[in-house]
């Protein structure tokens, strides 16, 4: 069978390349090539003749200077309504010029004549033209199909030795096959006329079902792995995971005023997820979980007679302060009342790359360095938040701390209390820095922003402890 496939695989190539090749007869097909390849130049030095005969009458006729001669006629064009033109052309100019021997140029005759004679070599200059294009693309075609011959015939050598090779392999082939052919019909013909050496004692017998592999089993088994596995995997996964993941993780743990539940924003790839998502008539949950902290941060400010100044800040950095702060404080604007968001993460700055298109040159740090004592330098102005202005960081310091500890800062807040409902502070993650502890002194709430998957639960003890300890004024969870 394994020589068999071989050969018949031996006559596909032998087919293959004859049919890719248009091959019949390699020698015989080398001789036809050969003939068509004379008869190819024998063509083309025909055109090229009748093209020079034909470039010469037209130069001729272009020639001012042989205006009154007679066209050269029986040069060999193959044209025969070019050869009837010049001939037709010769005998009106010797016509004319026999009325001009006995008359003048003036003579109607003679200027009828000589306006026919114009129109006449005209044309034959055009048919002459036209001669020219035929015999240029005749010439073209020939010498393509000279040079393709030629192509073919260089590639004879390459296509006769391989299909020789293959000859070869498949002379070989079919040897083997007939011998091998010839051994198996006569060891059926041995078989045939061999007594058997065996006899049947008794007969078999068993079950008609399968011994082994038990399939039952194997199924029983993949189910249980399939179910045993992943549940493990899951409850690993339970077990080593510390990060907080919903409110039931807090309630147990904390006793600090719950605001409410920002929902998650801008999971999918491309969608903002630190921008401003708040919309005056938006009905999404995150616009409606924005207004709910707001209600309740009211509620909290009648109860406390005054939270005007409302600091946000959390236990790790990339926990969604300066979103939540700046969603909140536009949401509150939303209300017609008049909000300041301040950047007060000196070291970083955030609040630049949300509101890129708000007016402004200089930052926190310009005011409390001193560079300037006019707080209408450093708050930027919306056209598209109306209600909302923005006070940017600034350029980092090389003393953030020491800033934040000067007066100045008392004083740009209590100035900031009197033009604004609202001073929204946007710090830095508490513990990691002191610039949070330390700007809390003028901060009449504080927001700590807890994310789901980014706190550790392991923080929380020390959070509540914050709290009962009274470290920062008015702690809220959101």
């Amino acid at each position: 069978i394994i020589i068999e496939r071989e050969l018949g695989s031996v006559d596909a190539n032998i087919e293959s390349v004859k049919r890719e090749n248009q091959l019949t007869d390699i020698t015989s097909e080398t001789g036809m090539y050969l003939q068509n390849t004379s008869r190819y130049k024998q063509e083309g030095l025909s055109l090229e003749n009748q093209l020079s005969i034909s470039k010469y009458i037209k130069e001729y006729l272009v020639d001012p200077q042989k205006n009154s001669d007679l066209i050269p006629a029986n040069t060999g064009i193959s044209d025969n309504s070019v050869e009837s033109q010049i001939k037709e052309y010769n005998d009106m100019l010797l016509k004319r010029d026999k009325l001009i021997t006995g008359s003048s140029n003036k003579n109607p005759i003679v200027i009828d004549l000589n306006n026919s004679l114009s129109a006449m070599k005209q044309t034959i200059i055009r048919s002459v033209d036209n001669l020219i294009v035929g015999l240029n693309i005749q010439l073209k075609n020939i010498r393509e199909q000279e040079e393709q011959t030629t192509k073919r015939i260089e590639a004879v050598p390459t296509q006769q030795k391989y299909v020789l090779t293959v000859e070869r392999q498949q002379k070989i082939k079919e040897e083997l096959y007939l011998y091998l052919l010839n051994k198996r019909e006569e060891n059926a013909l041995t078989q045939a006329i061999t007594e058997s050496n065996a006899r049947i004692i008794d007969p078999a017998s068993g079950s008609n079902k399968p011994v082994a592999p038990k399939s039952m089993m194997i199924l029983l088994a993949a189910v249980a792995l399939g179910a045993v596995i992943p549940m493990g995997v899951l409850w690993l996964l339970n077990v080593t995971d510390t990060k907080v993941r919903t409110r039931k993780e807090l309630d147990q743990v904390l006793t600090i005023p719950f605001l409410g539940d920002i929902p998650r924003h801008g999971s999918k790839k491309g969608e903002d997820a630190d921008g401003i998502v708040v919309r005056e008539s938006g009905r999404d949950s995150v616009s409606e979980a924005f207004r709910i902290v707001r209600t309740n941060m009211e509620f909290m400010r009648v109860k406390s007679n005054n939270l005007q100044v409302v600091m946000f800040t959390s236990a790790n950095p990339g926990a969604g302060k300066t979103f939540v702060s700046s969603n909140l404080a536009m949401s509150i604007a939303q209300t017609n009342k008049k909000v300041v968001l301040v950047d007060v993460d000196i070291r970083k700055g955030t609040l630049s790359g949300i509101f890129s298109n708000v007016s402004g040159r200089m930052g926190l740090t310009h005011y409390l360095s001193g560079r300037t004592d006019n707080l209408n330098d450093i708050i930027g102005v919306s056209e598209e938040y109306d209600k909302l202005d923005i006070v940017f960081s600034g350029p980092v310091p090389p003393n953030p701390a020491e800033l934040l500890l000067s007066e100045r800062l008392d004083r740009f807040v209590s100035e900031l209390r009197k033009r604004y409902d609202y001073v929204i502070i946007d710090n830095v993650p508490a513990g990691m820095v002191a610039d949070a502890s330390i700007v809390n002194r003028v901060a009449d709430l504080t927001i700590f922003v807890v994310r789901s998957g980014v706190m550790d639960r392991r923080q929380l003890p020390e959070l509540e402890k914050m709290y009962r300890e009274e470290q920062l004024h008015n702690m809220s969870v959101v």
